[in-house]
């Protein structure tokens, strides 16, 4: 660091001296700040303590949202592979009814009618591809599943605990 030393005569008043160098030199900087947000809608210019209050209460939200996404999103994905794990079990039968449709909706009802399955899943089993039977795959399906179960019951406790979002 650096370090001035600024001797003044003994007639001379230190405090106009000193008020001097901060208004002709950047020993003393200020800044105003206004702080404007938008609150419910409507601009409104808060406090400190307000505007971190409402901060927090967007990220609150912003997690919130997210995590509902995630979790109808890994919903979602389960629900094929709940479809898709019942088909492998089955999949003999399954083939006979794909081979002995005329169409892919005459499949589809046929698969939702013989499984209780729902459209989508019997979409997704329509969908798949043969080298998806293997065994290899039958257990990377089963281990997906797992994996989206856990991945669930970590969102639904998220969205159910305050602490957790906090």
């Amino acid at each position: 660091g650096m370090r001035i030393v600024i001797e003044l005569k003994k007639d001379a008043n230190a405090q106009v001296v000193l008020n001097l160098l901060y208004k002709h030199t950047q020993m003393q900087q200020g800044s105003g700040i206004i702080f404007l947000a938008l609150v419910n809608g409507e601009p409104k210019i808060c406090n400190l303590k307000e505007m971190l209050y409402h901060y927090l209460e967007h990220q609150k939200e912003v997690v919130l949202r997210r995590t509902k996404y995630d979790l109808e999103r890994a919903q979602e994905r389960a629900h094929i592979l709940e479809g898709l794990v019942v088909a492998l079990k089955n999949i003999d039968k399954v083939i006979k009814i794909i081979k002995s449709s005329q169409d892919r909706v005459d499949a589809c009802e046929k698969l939702c009618s013989n499984f209780t399955l729902t459209e989508k899943q019997a979409g997704a089993i329509l969908d798949m591809k043969l080298q998806r039977l293997t065994s290899l795959e039958v257990y990377k399906i089963q281990e997906e599943l797992k994996e989206l179960n856990e991945k669930i019951a970590e969102y639904k406790s998220i969205i159910r605990s305050e602490a957790k979002v906090l």
